[in-house]
């Protein structure tokens, strides 16, 4: 897994508030945290997206890479950007931007290509593009998908590792993130800002329904 926090990339998160810290943040996980990486800032900005994006392309052989799969609702808008700079650097064909979605109802939640994305996969060498790595449990879906689908996945680009994700939580694909970042985060129970009365951030994060969860517990 290639790491390389340097001042420039991390000043690009800084810069648009992607990466805010001092605060009480609830994640989707359910663990708590003082630093929150938002990745919806960035995408207010086309050209950071697009820097970010060339960097993300950067590691690997443009003829090498089939497809670039992104998994929504962020991964379709890398995907396109990372295919854009891999087919800057071709010398013959194209690198296609497909996306993956979940199912719309409540009992299918897992990853699918649909609008006929599945034809592009077969035999194909395989980018999977993600903005933040938490678990690594959406992007092994995906690569699950596409391996489902007889595609080879070559490697995982992220913007972000925040939760030390590792190749074999993601079926043994290499990782690339522009910044990893080692956060401390908490259990419920176990959180020092709950203990000293730190209120929750409902601006980011899953701040307001941990409140309204915790509001329904106590009527």
């Amino acid at each position: 897994m290639s790491e390389h926090n340097d001042a420039k990339i991390m000043k690009m998160f800084a810069d648009v508030g992607a990466v805010v810290s001092d605060s009480h943040f609830v994640y989707s996980s359910g663990r708590h945290s003082s630093v929150y990486v938002n990745k919806d800032a960035l995408y207010l900005h086309p050209k950071v997206i697009s820097e970010l994006c060339q960097l993300m392309a950067q590691p690997y052989k443009a003829e090498q890479i089939d497809v670039v799969v992104g998994p929504v609702i962020g991964g379709v808008v890398l995907s396109q950007w990372v295919a854009h700079y891999l087919n800057q650097r071709r010398q013959s064909g194209e690198t296609l931007a497909v996306f993956a979605e979940k199912g719309s109802d409540s009992v299918d939640k897992q990853f699918a290509f649909n609008r006929g994305y599945d034809k592009y996969i077969a035999d194909k060498n395989i980018l999977i593009v993600e903005d933040v790595l938490t678990t690594g449990g959406s992007v092994r879906q995906v690569v699950d998908l596409v391996r489902h689908h007889g595609g080879h996945v070559v490697g995982i680009s992220a913007l972000c590792n925040r939760g030390s994700v590792q190749p074999k939580d993601v079926g043994d694909v290499p990782i690339h993130a522009l910044i990893s970042l080692s956060l401390q985060t908490y259990n419920e129970d176990e959180c020092p800002f709950c203990q000293q009365g730190v209120p929750v951030n409902t601006e980011l994060g899953k701040g307001r329904a941990f409140i309204a969860r915790q509001k329904n517990q106590h009527k």
